[in-house]
Order: C-alpha cells, then sequence, then structure tokens
C-alpha cells in the first residue's frame, strides 16, 4: 500500500511542470490527503525480548494482534482494573483482549498507548500468510 502511494505522489509530482497539471494537482490534493490520513505511521519495531522487560505496575506494556502498547498510565483507569492488564505485562494479550468484547471506543482509546509493532518475523496475526487472521483487528 505505501508503493502504490509513493507512486502516486511521484506521479503528481512530475505532472506538476504543465499549467494543466497544476489545476489538477489542486483538485487531487485533498484525495491524496486523504489517502495519507488513513495510512498507519511507520511504527518502530519493538521485539519480544524487549516487551518482556516492561512487566510491572511501574512499567507495562502489553501486545495486542502484534502491536505493543505502553498501558503504564492506564493501569489504574481500566474499567476491569489493573491486576486484568498485569495479568498480561511484558506479554501477548490478544486472546485476553479480544475475548472481552471490547467496545468500539476502548479500541479508539488504545491508540493513544500505541508504541511499536513486532518484527515482521514474529508477528502471528499480522503476516500476508496469516490474513484470515488479520480480519477485524484494530487499526
Amino acid at each position: 500500500m505505501t508503493t502504490a502511494l509513493t507512486n502516486l505522489l511521484q506521479t503528481l509530482r512530475l505532472g506538476s511542470s504543465k499549467p494543466n497539471a497544476i489545476a489538477s494537482d489542486m483538485k487531487l490534493k485533498p484525495k491524496v490527503e486523504q489517502i495519507k490520513a488513513k495510512l498507519p505511521e511507520l511504527l518502530p519495531e519493538i521485539t519480544l525480548e524487549q516487551v518482556g522487560q516492561h512487566d510491572s505496575f511501574d512499567d507495562c506494556w502489553i501486545i495486542i494482534y502484534d502491536r505493543v502498547y505502553n498501558v503504564t498510565q492506564f493501569l489504574r483507569d481500566h474499567p476491569g482494573g489493573d491486576d486484568v492488564i498485569m495479568d498480561h505485562a511484558g506479554r501477548d494479550a490478544t486472546i485476553a483482549f479480544h475475548g472481552t468484547g471490547h467496545s468500539r471506543h476502548a479500541v479508539e482509546l488504545m491508540r493513544q498507548f500505541l508504541i511499536g509493532e513486532l518484527p515482521q518475523e514474529q508477528r502471528i496475526f499480522r503476516t500476508t500468510k496469516h490474513m484470515v487472521l488479520s480480519s477485524g483487528i484494530p487499526e
């Protein structure tokens, strides 16, 4: 998807030297901005070993759908209690998260705690080989 966006942006730059292309660029600019807004930002890779070092009340990271979240500041605010999250501190919490049926609001709230994602070779859910597992994953 990133390659498609790069190609689109290069095409727009190549055509901008023509007078008619400038008017065309002005029409396409909002569309390009919409595409950019939908793309997830590039996240730093954080390994399972690194996540495992953050397993205390003072420093708590969890993995949900191959993405890493620093939930330290959220522990005391979690409606289900901090112990539910601490059961998975420093580890993958995907099954527990999925099994409790979190609301759309909860999924949106997660974005502010997102700090990275697992390297490709450590992912289970967000892989090209396992696209079936990626349906319904919070973005």
